[in-house]
């Protein structure tokens, strides 16, 4: 095995192998950052959102490099140091003063970097628009980092009420890991869309002190397209658990309600997590119509529909039985075209009727 340079710091290697307790580790909490050595370009959006749930992406101010950031520290974070994630499988201890210790080419016998699961470390997420056959990446922008009670998923969504006018900070989903809100754009795309919040949600507060304040998720969107050559969008979704990728049987849960405005449609899309590569990114959907005033709709699971471009062979059969996330979208209209900004409010979510 090559060795790593600059392994002068304190604290030892500690492989995940190791660390982690089998396929059930759930209860791991990442360190506040993490990167990959000098291969640089494995570390994306789609990389921290998939393998480091609750991690926000960002370049180092200092060195330029690409990394996975969480907002508290990790001296809160139990089992772990600060440090950097080997692209062979280790992490290796940041110095004391903080700095990130350079690392070499790994072993090619050490095993794949495995952070939250071991399901964790798959297909980048990506979302599209209901109209282009083009995939897009997303790129989440915050998430909460309040550690959840422990895993008690039965591997099936009990979708509850979400009431953001009662102030609440986690979607019932049947998985006390999951239901927390985040955000993404289409910056991985190098467009240049964003979210203004009227509250600061990179935090390790997240949404929840926003929900307080507009009783709801509330923000401002600008599509604004840059050298993306699809259609600009932003976006804000939860997941069934705090894995990107964990799918749930959905079907008793019936289908979803939504009360919400929006000055411009919203897609509500499916998100199937590994899957959605797999059928081309052409993931069920309803559209959910423009409204400045507050409206609540019902959708069963049946009414998801792929886009009209999905082709026999990306087609999917009951994808509410592999459900990893719902997703609120925004679009612009044109390939290569600013989408211009409006302003929206997601007030409750829940399983059919649950709105009302």
């Amino acid at each position: 095995m090559k060795k790593l340079i600059g392994l002068l710091a304190t604290g030892s290697i500690c492989m995940l192998a190791a660390c982690s307790s089998g396929d059930d580790d759930n209860s791991v909490v990442p360190p506040s950052t993490w990167q990959q050595g000098n291969n640089n370009n494995q570390v994306t959006p789609e990389f921290c959102q998939t393998s480091v749930p609750g991690s926000v992406f960002q370049y180092n101010p200092q060195t330029g490099t690409p990394e996975c950031v969480f907002p508290t520290s990790a001296s809160s974070t139990p089992g772990y140091s600060n440090g950097v994630v080997n692209p062979g499988g280790g992490i290796i201890p940041l110095s004391s003063g903080g700095g990130i210790i350079p690392v070499t080419n790994t072993s090619s016998s050490v095993a794949p970097v495995a952070i939250a699961s071991s399901s964790s470390v798959s297909a980048p997420v990506t979302a599209r628009s209901s109209s282009s056959q083009r995939p897009t990446t997303t790129t989440p922008t915050s998430t909460a980092t309040t550690t959840p009670p422990a895993d008690d998923g039965d591997g099936k969504w009990h979708l509850g009420l979400w009431d953001g006018t009662a102030d609440a900070n986690q979607v019932p989903t049947g998985n006390k890991t999951g239901g927390y809100w985040y955000s993404y754009t289409d910056s991985g795309d190098k467009g240049k869309s964003s979210f203004t919040w009227a509250v600061d949600v990179t935090g390790e507060n997240g949404f929840a002190d926003l929900i307080k304040e507009c009783h709801g998720i509330c923000g401002e969107f600008s599509l604004i397209v840059g050298t993306n050559p699809y259609k600009p969008y932003v976006g804000i979704g939860f997941n069934y658990s705090k894995s990107a990728n964990e799918a749930a049987d959905a079907t008793s849960s019936r289908g979803v309600c939504v009360t919400y405005k929006s000055d411009i449609d919203i897609i509500l899309e499916m998100g199937l997590g590994s899957q959605d590569s797999k059928i081309g990114y052409a993931n069920p959907f309803v559209p959910l119509p423009a409204s400045t005033s507050a409206t609540t709709a019902d959708f069963g699971w049946g009414e998801f529909k792929q886009p009209d471009w999905a082709t026999a062979a990306q087609t999917i059969s009951n994808p509410e039985k592999q459900l990893v996330s719902l997703k609120f979208k925004f679009a612009g209209d044109t390939d290569g075209e600013d989408g211009g900004s409006g302003t929206f409010s997601i007030l409750k979510v829940g399983a059919t009727g649950q709105c009302n």
